[in-house]
């Protein structure tokens, strides 16, 4: 079978498997679910063990809702190895008897338990995706199931939960770099819930990842026209309108492109980056003054601690377009000077994390929750390169509240905080806190090496282009002193095409005054200057 066969192949399979009911049964959630029932039909099922008498009565026990009681029997059943035939049912019983104890921490790891070792026709499984559904969108904490849910048949989830269940899982498959099964559980989200608009930007960005582009431009398009522009507590929109900028820039469609990063908010934490994007795409169409006035905004003050090392370069090639040598010559000695010391940081930051990631992400998250200083020291622009990561507040919140679970347990007083139950729920929240910070400390520190290539690449072409300036700038002297000038001038002349609805400005020398004070920027074209 050929490549291409293969992949569609693949893909075909992936996509059967995902297929959804017409409708599902409702259960009542109110009642304890029994796996009494028989087997598939024309099946012949093997008769399961007798039930423990301890684990009747926890049953017993939970039906009378002593919740506590009932915990600390299902424990000492799963104890038991002549009964784990039944241990993975236990788990799916405990977790419901702890989340009616208010520990909601702990159930969801035993939901999450139960959903990675149960089986896809268990008997419990409808009312268990219901349960552990339900509490991961109370928690904001799908990611946690995504693994156990990843690995069912997804016909199992009942109308109303499929939304998050296949945006979780979808995005762990994006998170794994599975772009086919990412689309494939993404394009299952139905429309209408509050998953949509992200299932389809990350549907469209699958695409791009793919190389597919001009195929992303519909499930982009579709985000932006579901997603709240006005939200306070998600940035879909705004993120959906960059990537679809993006992509216009990368099939060639600049002038498309340009309306997209201009249509970014100003109070956004993205406009940087859209101006930085929209001077490139001004830059392409050979509208320097576009592109110069974008950097411009991005190198005032107001981005001091902004990390951009690739616009500064990118300001110093417009000055190098305008003949500007000497101004151009500053700008790199100062990138030079600034960001060799953040290499130097950086490098410091990568060592230690390599030890210990788990630090790096405590850096991150005392920066971005308190703007506090703690783990691994970052330099002030790199840590605002993180400052639209959301997940770092998301996982740094359930670390904190796993840690309050845990310190409100011991101070109980019943005797169950001295059970062995309450010891192994406290090694599954330990190992789910050091997974969750090392997983998230190991993904900054791969994007903090790149960052930190990236940099010496950049620094290398920095020191090229102070070379590149000085021998321009020493060429028109050269010129000039042997009477020449002309031949060697720039053929370059003002971009003075102004769009509709925009006021000309000849950039000769301007001051920007804003709330934090002026400072003066000289625009004018040197090469036109050279030629009077």
């Amino acid at each position: 079978m050929s490549l291409r066969a293969t992949h569609w192949a693949s893909t075909a399979l992936a996509l059967s498997l995902l297929a959804l009911p017409a409708s599902a049964a409702a259960q009542d959630e109110s009642a304890i679910p029994s796996a009494n029932g028989e087997g598939v039909a024309g099946e012949p099922v093997e008769a399961p063990p007798e039930k423990s008498r301890q684990f009747k009565g926890a049953l017993k026990q939970l039906k009378k809702k002593e919740w506590a009681l009932g915990s600390l029997s299902l424990s000492k059943v799963l104890q038991d190895f002549e009964q784990e035939y039944f241990h993975t049912e236990v788990r799916f019983y405990l977790a419901y008897a702890l989340e009616q104890m208010g520990m909601n921490y702990s159930a969801l790891e035993e939901y999450n338990r139960f959903l990675v070792g149960v089986d896809s026709d268990h008997k419990l499984v409808p009312q268990a995706l219901k349960q552990a559904i339900s509490l991961g969108r109370q928690m904001n904490a799908g990611w946690i199931l995504a693994p156990g849910l990843a690995r069912l048949d997804t016909s199992k989830v009942t109308s109303g939960y499929q939304g998050p269940a296949m945006f979780w899982v979808g995005k762990h498959w994006y998170d794994q770099r599975n772009w086919a099964l990412a689309k494939a559980y993404l394009s299952l989200v139905p429309k209408g819930t509050s998953y949509y608009a992200e299932a389809r930007m990350l549907e469209g960005i699958s695409l791009v990842r793919e190389s597919n582009p001009a195929e992303s431009i519909a499930p982009l398009a579709a985000a932006l026209a579901a997603a709240d522009k006005s939200s306070t507590t998600t940035n879909v929109w705004e993120v959906a309108n960059l990537n679809l900028g993006r992509t216009y820039y990368s099939i060639g469609n600049f002038e498309r492109a340009i309306e997209h990063f201009e249509a970014t908010p100003r109070s956004s934490p993205l406009w940087f980056e859209s101006l930085y994007e929209a001077a490139w795409a001004y830059f392409r169409i050979g509208r320097l003054s576009g592109a110069l006035s974008h950097l411009q905004t991005v190198d005032s003050p107001f981005f001091d601690n902004v990390y951009h090392p690739d616009a500064t370069l990118l300001r110093t090639l417009l000055f190098y377009y305008l003949c500007k040598y000497v101004d151009g010559q500053v700008m790199l000695n100062e990138f030079t000077a600034e960001h060799y010391a953040i290499a130097k940081d950086l490098d410091r930051a990568i060592s230690a994390a390599d030890k210990d990631p788990g630090k790096l992400f405590d850096s991150l998250y005392a920066w971005k929750s308190a703007r506090k200083e703690g783990g691994i020291p970052l330099p002030e622009p790199v840590k605002q390169f993180f400052a639209t990561d959301e997940s770092l507040l998301r996982i740094g919140d359930y670390v904190a509240g796993i840690d309050a679970e845990m310190a409100s347990i011991g101070r109980g007083r019943t005797g169950w905080e001295r059970s062995s139950l309450r010891r192994d729920l406290d090694a599954a929240l330990t190992a789910r806190k050091d997974a969750a910070t090392s997983g998230k400390g190991r993904e900054v520190l791969a994007r903090l090496r790149g960052m930190h290539v990236n940099l010496g690449e950049h620094l290398g072409n920095a020191e090229l282009y102070k070379i590149e300036m000085i021998t321009a700038e020493k060429n028109i002297y050269d010129a000039a002193y042997r009477g020449n000038l002309m031949e060697k001038m720039a053929k370059r002349g003002l971009d003075r095409s102004v769009p509709e609805g925009y006021r000309y400005w000849p950039f000769e020398g301007e001051y920007w005054v804003d709330e934090i004070g002026w400072y003066e920027v000289n625009t004018i074209n040197e090469c036109l200057m050279i030629k009077k």
